[in-house]
């Protein structure tokens, strides 16, 4: 092999690098976002509820803003670890379903179903995004 060849060999391999990181970049924005607009939804579902059913106060305010506040938190954190960030928001979701279940009875299951629907989605493409940031970052290793 001469010298043009392990040039042209470690350009290729440098652009490649390249290309994993633009995906890795990429990949991992579209699962923070996702996990972004499970809040919004989270949020704005939330006060629509409570002033379909005239109940705002300053407590059921700040009830309502919890867990679009920690989903929020975990978009941030999807910048550094994006598949981590969107299991536990996985799992924050799936407690949120429990304990409304334990509050409101069998109901709840049904009440609510789009924006639950909307999260599910949202919550299934962030995953894919993120288990293909990880594949990118693999692979600049």
């Amino acid at each position: 092999m001469n010298s043009t060849d392990e040039n042209i060999i470690s350009d290729y391999y440098d652009n490649y690098k390249e290309t994993q990181a633009e995906i890795f970049k990429i990949e991992t924005r579209k699962a923070r976002n996702m996990i972004f607009t499970v809040a919004a939804v989270l949020l704005i579902g939330d006060l629509l509820g409570l002033a379909i059913a005239n109940a705002i106060t300053y407590l059921t305010l700040l009830a309502a803003l919890l867990f679009p506040v920690v989903f929020t938190g975990l978009g941030f954190f999807a910048r550094k670890q994006p598949l981590l960030a969107v299991i536990l928001s996985m799992i924050v979701f799936a407690i949120i379903i429990i304990l409304t279940f334990f509050v409101m009875g069998s109901v709840s299951l049904i009440s609510g179903l789009v924006v639950k629907a909307i999260i599910v989605f949202c919550l299934i493409a962030g995953l894919n995004n993120a288990r293909e940031a990880e594949r990118a970052k693999k692979e600049m290793q």
